[in-house]
């Protein structure tokens, strides 16, 4: 086949719709999604977790309880940046399914269709709208990248909440591994980490919070990464059961009872021979 230049505008030569390093930087970005490549979990559960925090006066999504005067975390730019992302990933596997309807369709889910298109980098290069495929994706890619907020290496710390010429400090803690104390960057008030830390898992425990809020505070929370498998086993077992839905009629749980589960689940000993 006749070569010809990558449909992205890059210039470089190629016998399908991509050039390699334009195909390389698609799978890249769908695979980022997925985990971070060293075994931890991708930027889809990094959203989840951006989804967890307040940036709002009032209780977000999938949180019920008495959280009027002091709501848990709820982050406006990633609930929309997540029903972008939702979108685009899945109407693209939509899309190159439609050009490939011998093949079995991707499940429903982002995750899913992202790691379905993943294990296609042949017809990918091939789509006849590849151009527009790989700048949406890595567009929206670099979106989700941009509104995970959490500084690198630092533990989240709760919020300041420090009186303020008679408001309260709407910023958040994020302090470094083993420090402490943590000073706000807005107001400059230091605060004691672990106190805070457990004032927000306290004031956690008695909120009602729906399957996706759940594993996500448990990780910003905790730092305990709960595998969604984990958490299908809780529920179908019993060891956790909803407690009312919210306003979207999503079944909701106590994070108290997640809380000692993950606790719990992540302190068994593992059996070596």
């Amino acid at each position: 086949m006749a070569e010809r230049p990558c449909v992205t505008g890059c210039g470089k030569p190629t016998g399908d719709m991509l050039c390699a390093a334009c195909l390389g930087e698609l799978v890249a970005a769908l695979r980022a999604l997925l985990t971070d490549g060293a075994g931890g979990p991708g930027l889809l559960a990094e959203l989840n977790t951006t989804l967890s925090r307040q940036h709002t006066t009032s209780p977000g999504p999938g949180v019920v309880g008495q959280a009027a005067a002091r709501p848990m975390p709820y982050h406006e730019a990633a609930s929309e940046t997540s029903w972008v992302l939702a979108n685009t990933i899945t109407t693209w596997a939509r899309e190159v399914h439609a050009c490939n309807p011998h093949l079995l369709p991707p499940a429903g889910s982002t995750a899913a269709a992202a790691a379905w298109l993943v294990g296609l980098p042949g017809l990918l290069a091939l789509h006849p709208a590849a151009d527009e495929l790989h700048d949406e994706i890595t567009h929206v890619v670099a979106r989700v990248r941009r509104v995970i907020d959490r500084p690198p290496d630092r533990i989240y710390a709760g919020p300041c909440d420090a009186p303020i010429e008679g408001e309260r400090c709407p910023d958040h803690l994020y302090a470094h591994p083993g420090a402490n104390r943590v000073q706000c960057g807005t107001c400059g008030t230091e605060h004691d980490v672990t106190e805070r830390r457990n004032w927000m898992i306290d004031y956690a425990a008695g909120l009602r919070v729906t399957a996706t809020v759940a594993l996500g505070w448990a990780r910003l929370l905790l730092d305990k990464t709960i595998p969604r498998g984990t958490w299908d086993s809780w529920v179908s077992r019993g060891r956790i059961v909803p407690h009312g839905t919210d306003g979207r009629g999503r079944p909701v749980y106590r994070f108290g009872t997640v809380r000692d589960l993950a606790l719990a689940h992540v302190s068994k000993p593992r059996h070596t021979r």
